[in-house]
């Protein structure tokens, strides 16, 4: 795994109910994941406490970024996220490289195949997105 440091997302937007019992909840957090060592009072926003409902999670081919969004729903407030990050030819590759051993695996060697393999058992696959491959 490469690690890129230098893509910077599109955007990032982060919008957090402002209830007293939910501030409450993300300084609590922060004491609990030490995040406050330094001296420095913090806000902590993780899924510790609640779930994150997922709206969109998608590769956006006609900008070349990974969109992502949805919301961190807890019992104290919710908290929607929406990034927006292009893919880089770092990560592009370690997602390639994860892919081809992935097939290997199946033995797989042609689209075709791929189409026309059981693919609905294998943990982590999505049939949907291969539908296209089978004409």
């Amino acid at each position: 795994m490469n690690i890129d440091k230098e893509t910077i997302p599109n955007y990032i937007n982060i919008v957090m109910d402002d209830s007293p019992k939910f501030l409450k909840q993300l300084r609590e957090q922060s004491e609990a994941d030490c995040q406050n060592e330094d001296g420095l009072k913090r806000l902590s926003l993780t899924i510790d406490n609640g779930s994150f409902n997922m709206e969109e999670y998608y590769f956006d081919s006609s900008e070349s970024e990974l969109m992502i969004s949805g919301e961190i729903e807890s019992s104290a407030g919710k908290t929607w996220v929406s990034i927006s990050i292009p893919l880089s030819d770092t990560v592009l590759i370690d997602i390639l490289e994860h892919s081809v051993k992935k097939l290997n695996k199946l033995d797989i060697q042609t689209m075709k195949q791929l189409a026309n393999t059981c693919i609905d058992r294998v943990p982590g696959m999505n049939t949907s997105v291969f539908q296209k491959l089978k004409k």
